[in-house]
């Protein structure tokens, strides 16, 4: 087996904006936010394309609450949700692959099931943050940082 490349930073407490949903089994929030115009409004706002998915968790149904967005240091803007995450530590994993392989599925599943088991940390409890740095359906690829927060076990 691979070993599981990561790092390890501190950050300072920062603000996300979004558009948050609970949508059932895990998928949908992106679809919503590309068809509703929320991703344009936050484009055109803040010259960023929408590139941060925030799961909050999943509910006993399979349902998954999840907030698409952007790291944000102005003011709320009406219409969108905020979160502000503490000063944390982060690891960050990286998913690279074909999105038909389900790359970022699997790096999720081995984090989960290998590499957090084995080390000394463990989920903080904050929202995990995917950050989709590329994602091209038409060229099935795609390259997404996976951002847990968490403290020593």
């Amino acid at each position: 087996v691979d070993k599981m490349d990561y790092r390890l930073i501190n950050k300072e407490s920062f603000k996300v904006i979004g558009r948050r949903c609970t949508t059932p089994y895990g998928g949908g929030t992106w679809a919503i936010v590309k068809s509703d115009g929320s991703a344009e409004t936050i484009k055109d706002l803040s010259g960023h394309i929408c590139d941060l998915g925030l799961c909050f968790g999943f509910g006993e149904d399979g349902s998954n609450d999840y907030m698409c967005g952007i790291e944000w240091e102005k003011g709320d803007i009406p219409g969108f949700e905020s979160y502000t995450y503490p000063a944390a530590t982060w690891l960050i994993f990286e998913a690279y692959g074909k999105i038909s392989e389900q790359a970022l599925n699997h790096i999720w599943q081995r984090i989960n099931h290998e590499f957090l088991p084995q080390s000394k940390y463990i989920k903080s409890g904050l929202p995990t943050i995917e950050k989709y740095v590329l994602w091209d359906d038409a060229a099935d690829i795609c390259k997404v940082e996976i951002w847990i927060p968490v403290t020593i076990k």
